[in-house]
């Protein structure tokens, strides 16, 4: 177990997690919500219209992918996004962004490739044959 209580996961487990909940609609709402800074969870039930179980079983996700924490003051809970486990995200999407940004330049030099020597071709195929009636 780690510092935090949580079992250790690999990075593969982690994007998992991160994915699953930013696959709903209102805990991307909170995240959104989150980014102009903490705020306790009465103030963030009034911004959303969440039963106090929804948005705490929201939280509960958000914080199990390791995308928000929340910390006890007083009786109140703060929440706060961890915009740092973001990174792993953004790394995910530019690895992909760049392996179909290369197989579309490939794509593109083929297609380059196939019109330059399909050009000739073109050039004899529009000239009238010497034969023909013009």
């Amino acid at each position: 177990m780690s510092a935090g209580g949580l079992l250790e996961r690999s990075a593969e487990d982690e994007l998992d997690a991160m994915f699953a909940a930013l696959a709903s609609e209102p805990r991307r709402a909170i995240i959104q919500h989150l980014t102009a800074g903490g705020t306790t969870t009465p103030a963030l039930g009034e911004h959303f219209e969440f039963s106090k179980q929804a948005l705490n079983r929201h939280l509960v996700a958000l914080e199990d992918a390791g995308l928000v924490r929340r910390r006890l003051i007083g009786r109140v809970h703060e929440v706060r996004l961890d915009p740092g486990r973001l990174d792993a995200v953004t790394a995910w999407a530019e690895t992909i962004r760049h392996a179909w940004s290369s197989n579309l330049d490939r794509l593109a030099d083929v297609l380059d490739e196939l019109s330059v020597s399909a050009s000739p071709l073109e050039d004899e195929a529009h000239e009238p044959d010497e034969g023909a009636p013009r």
